[in-house]
């Protein structure tokens, strides 16, 4: 049968339509502050932010990131409603339903990462807290953020966890308070809650050497990367790029001051 101009014009429009929706990715990430990677204020933007926006650009489709607390974002991914998050570091039990960028042997590739971070003790002034970075002892409740993998690794250390608040911020609050003997945040974000907090200050202090550092990927569903593997590799790639990108290094200077 042949197919007339009109026609043809229609199914080429669906096609391109097609092919749009098929590249179009929705991911999640963190609905509170993450100083310096994430930041929720108006007319704000943090490292994670900016870094997407420019990731945009390049692949060429959109790229929505939509904020929500962690524990729902992960969630999403997991049931395969949301295709990837933003700003999360690799655990076993994340790698069980989303895929990171991996090197032929399967292993993670960190050179795709999205940035570094290092997460530290902050404990109570005076409290029994000590950490030689093989050896965790700590003699009591220790708080972490909601959903945050770190908390694993302190149960694995032998600590008694609680991790229900997403915020830094109210982490330490309750170390400063005594509800915790110490609180386990990243750096960035403990450091400057102590600099902006003199009774927070007074109460609490870090502890070194740092407790983990992580690298931190956008990763996807496995029933997205089933069907769009291509849209995953190209999202991955271009993170090195802008990350390695001088223009973008001098956008977020000031954000990270030469951490990444």
């Amino acid at each position: 049968m042949k197919m007339t101009a009109p026609r043809i014009a229609a199914l080429l429009a669906l096609t391109a339509a097609q092919g749009s929706a098929l590249a179009n990715v929705n991911l999640c990430m963190e609905n509170a502050d993450n100083v310096p990677w994430i930041l929720m204020g108006a007319g704000k933007a943090g490292y994670v932010q900016i870094m997407m926006a420019e990731v945009e650009k390049t692949v060429g489709f959109s790229v929505k990131v939509t904020p929500m607390s962690w524990k729902e974002c992960l969630a999403g991914v997991k049931a395969g409603t949301i295709d990837g998050a933003v700003s999360g570091s690799h655990n076993k039990e994340r790698a069980e339903f989303a895929d990171y960028p991996s090197k032929l042997d399967g292993e993670v590739d960190a050179t795709r990462r999205m940035y570094r971070a290092a997460y530290y003790i902050y404990k109570a002034k005076g409290a029994k807290v000590a950490w030689d970075g093989k050896v965790l002892t700590a003699p009591g409740l220790i708080g972490a953020q909601a959903g945050f993998s770190v908390v694993g690794q302190l149960k694995e250390a032998g600590a008694k966890v609680e991790d229900n608040t997403p915020t830094a911020d109210e982490v330490l609050k309750r170390v400063a308070a005594g509800k915790y003997v110490a609180g386990v945040v990243q750096v960035n974000e403990g450091d400057t809650t102590l600099a902006d907090n003199p009774a927070i200050r007074e109460a609490v202090e870090k502890v070194n050497p740092a407790f983990v550092e992580k690298a931190y990927y956008t990763f996807f569903s496995k029933a997205y990367t089933a069907k769009n593997s291509a849209n995953a590799r190209a999202v991955w790639n271009a993170i090195v790029k802008v990350r390695n990108d001088p223009a973008f290094k001098a956008q977020v200077a000031s954000l990270t001051k030469g951490s990444e």
